[in-house]
């Protein structure tokens, strides 16, 4: 069996970073786990490099495994799509390989204080999975931004 693909998981919430991460093992590796813009300005150049992001934002969510670079980085809908299309361009050209960038619909974002339902970070495993898995199976040779 091959390695796992190695991605960044971008969400707010630990509490639903941590259990989506785990349901996307074996064929995803969450590697690292972020919960704030300006945490992703920092860290995804060094993540995507390869390297240790020496983040100051610790928490237990990802294997911490910096030794392969990110192949994709997933971002929950609490983070604007302009703000990731800018991170793109701002990161261009640092990785030696295609990145997948999975990023919310912004027609498709929450109202302000919706509840979540109970089972979210199963909806976000499965949306993760199906998309990584048409990426990989496509040979994951493109350089994207799919929305969900």
């Amino acid at each position: 069996m091959s390695s796992p693909l190695p991605i960044v998981l971008c969400a707010q919430d630990a509490g639903i970073g941590k259990p989506a991460s785990e349901l996307l093992l074996p064929e995803f590796e969450v590697i690292h786990f972020i919960q704030s813009l300006s945490a992703a300005q920092s860290e995804i150049p060094h993540l995507l490099a390869g390297r240790d992001p020496q983040s100051p934002h610790v928490n237990d969510v990802g294997t911490k495994d910096y030794s392969r670079p990110a192949r994709a980085i997933i971002f929950g809908r609490g983070f604007d799509l302009e703000d990731i299309e800018g991170l793109r361009e701002s990161v261009a050209g640092v990785s030696q390989d295609p990145i997948l960038w999975i990023a919310g619909d912004p027609s498709r974002k929450p109202p302000p204080g919706a509840i979540l339902p109970p089972n979210i970070h199963q909806l976000v495993a499965g949306i993760a999975r199906k998309l990584l898995s048409g990426w990989v199976e496509a040979g994951a040779a493109s350089n994207e931004v799919i929305l969900y």
